[in-house]
């Protein structure tokens, strides 16, 4: 049977969609680029009052990288500028996207470019960390700041609407950065840059199941080894890059180095040191330290082996208001980077298989939905570190409901 074509309601959606980013273009290409970036903030600020979970996903990506750092004031100051500071460089990244390549000289001032001049000569290539900070979308043209003759490229991810994403990929390879997927064989990137070439790798965002267990910001994740995968393939230098605005319409984008023997870890360390340069310019809409599990895959699973190691450790809340005294949790679901606080009713006492150093917070059982959000939002704020996960018995659908609401996820065991 041939491909199934697409319903006309998607094709009116993408074609609308291009239509937005063609006059998005059009207005940033005519106006200039502090005016451009400036609009972009305040479009940014003003979308910021209208997406209430996104606050929270950031908040909470802030409330773990910086925790014991800054307090709920700064934390909350801090996601409203980078909600403004995204929508800046978004905006001005149609604005860029049209310089001439003397106009993006003008715009965008290199650092530590020795570094990377160095990693050359080694003749294996360079594999460049990239984040996603700053106006990202113009390192595809960073091409013609490397030195003459130096082949360049990219991974890149397809974006959802297949007309946008035809438009996109041809103007990111306009300069002569050649773009790989994940489709492509690793052998031959490790090719590419055997032969002298620069790969960027944006790896700041979250990995699934496949990714490594290790930690970022202090907090164990699982991050993309194919960073560290390619650099020991090909025997190349590993450089991390951090892109700042540093006043409307312009950026520093600057090299810094990353540790020998290019492991995931180090990548990661060196990833951190370029975001920390401007947090604010950092897009944190994604929940980078979002966890993966649920009944038949555990926090064990996850983590990953239990090596005891200190750093910000996971946050899991017992929800045991009204369930079963016999009920207790699994042995699968304990890690030693998970600490566990009790919720109980103000009848209940602290069972006897948790430490009695457990934090109990104590509810109203049989809460509706919107008593039970607020209870979850007060135990979330009541520490520097947010929560990351409710597990309970049975299969409250007022309990699910509550916890959607507020972007923690909760896990039903028998």
């Amino acid at each position: 049977m041939g491909r199934k074509l697409k319903t006309p309601p998607k094709l009116l959606q993408w074609r609308l969609e291009c239509l937005g980013h063609s006059l998005i273009e059009g207005l940033a290409g005519v106006l200039p680029g502090a005016w451009v970036f400036r609009l972009g903030e305040a479009l940014g600020g003003l979308v910021w009052y209208f997406m209430p979970l996104r606050r929270k996903v950031i908040l909470r990506n802030l409330r773990i990288a910086f925790a014991g750092e800054m307090d709920a004031d700064e934390l909350q100051r801090m996601a409203k500028a980078s909600f403004r500071r995204t929508g800046g460089n978004l905006m001005s990244a149609a604005h860029t996207a049209r310089l001439t390549p003397e106009k993006l000289a003008s715009v965008i001032h290199i650092e530590n470019l020795g570094l990377l001049e160095e990693a050359l000569g080694g003749g294996n290539g360079v594999v460049l960390l990239l984040a996603h900070m700053g106006n990202w979308e113009v390192l595809s043209r960073l091409i013609h700041f490397f030195p003459a003759g130096t082949r360049a490229g990219a991974f890149y991810r397809p974006l959802n609407n297949p007309l946008l994403d035809a438009r996109v990929f041809a103007r990111r390879q306009a300069d002569g950065t050649r773009m790989f997927s994940k489709r492509d064989n690793p052998l031959h990137v490790a090719g590419f840059l055997r032969e002298g070439g620069i790969v960027g790798i944006l790896a700041d965002q979250r990995a699934g199941k496949q990714g490594e267990p290790v930690r970022f910001f202090g907090r164990l994740t699982r991050a993309s080894p194919l960073p560290s995968l390619l650099a020991r393939r090909s025997k190349s230098t590993v450089l991390a890059l951090a892109m700042t605005a540093v006043k409307p319409g312009k950026w520093t984008a600057r090299f810094l180095p990353v540790e020998a023997p290019p492991t995931t870890e180090h990548c990661m360390v060196a990833l951190e040191q370029a975001m920390k340069l401007a947090p604010v310019d950092v897009f944190w809409f994604q929940e980078r330290w979002k966890i993966s599990v649920r009944k038949q895959r555990t926090i064990g699973d996850w983590l990953g082996p239990d090596t005891g190691r200190g750093g910000k450790p996971h946050r899991g809340l017992l929800w045991l208001a009204g369930v079963p005294e016999v009920w207790r949790v699994p042995a699968a679901w304990i890690h030693s980077d998970v600490v566990y606080e009790a919720v109980l009713t103000n009848e209940q006492a602290l069972p006897c298989w948790l430490p009695a150093s457990t934090r109990v917070h104590r509810v109203s059982f049989g809460a509706d939905r919107k008593t039970l959000q607020q209870s979850i939002t007060a135990i979330d704020s009541s520490a520097d570190l947010p929560l990351d996960f409710i597990l309970t018995a049975g299969a409250s659908k007022v309990l699910q409901k509550a916890g959607r609401r507020e972007a923690v996820p909760v896990i039903f065991l028998p």
